[in-house]
């Protein structure tokens, strides 16, 4: 239950995230597809980050190179989960969330590089200061929760995909 736990929690606190965004900025609905309180592509996003650090840290890296190419590669990851995120969205469900098309280093619509070298950013710092003092919570969070969350999460895709 701790990856499904990851993506919950990751998934509120990506939708609590885009919420506070969207009342400081006076741009008010919904980002998301779902109807619940979660965002799940910062729910993958956090899997992601979680793989890739055990991926990483089996190889007894010198911190710097470590943190460097977590870096590199979690960019590179988190970009392609934005694109792919953004065409299926769109093409599923003809709604655009995002449109870069205004930066300067765009490719289309879902992605550009100072967005990307920024979610890169975060996921570091997550990954390093973050996570280590959300794991413990995670990992005590009862089955009952985890299974009320699953639940619920599958009655909020079947809405969706009805209406």
């Amino acid at each position: 239950m701790f990856y499904v736990n990851i993506f919950f929690v990751f998934s509120v606190i990506g939708f609590l995230f885009e919420s506070i965004l969207n009342f400081v900025s006076n741009d008010f609905f919904n980002s998301g597809i779902l109807y619940g309180p979660w965002t799940f592509i910062y729910g993958i996003g956090a899997l992601i980050i979680v793989f890739l650090n055990r991926f990483l840290k089996q190889y007894h890296l010198n911190k710097w190179l470590e943190v460097s190419l977590f870096y590199v590669c979690v960019t590179i990851f988190m970009t392609i989960v934005e694109f792919s995120g953004g065409m299926l969205i769109e093409n599923i469900f003809h709604r655009v969330y995002w449109d870069y098309t205004n930066m300067r280093f765009n490719y289309g619509k879902y992605i550009c590089l100072e967005v990307s070298l920024l979610w890169g950013l975060l996921a570091t710092l997550i990954n390093y200061f973050v996570m280590p003092l959300l794991i413990v919570f995670v990992k005590k969070i009862p089955k009952w929760v985890s299974c009320i969350f699953i639940i619920l999460f599958i009655v909020d895709i079947i809405l969706m995909i009805v209406n």
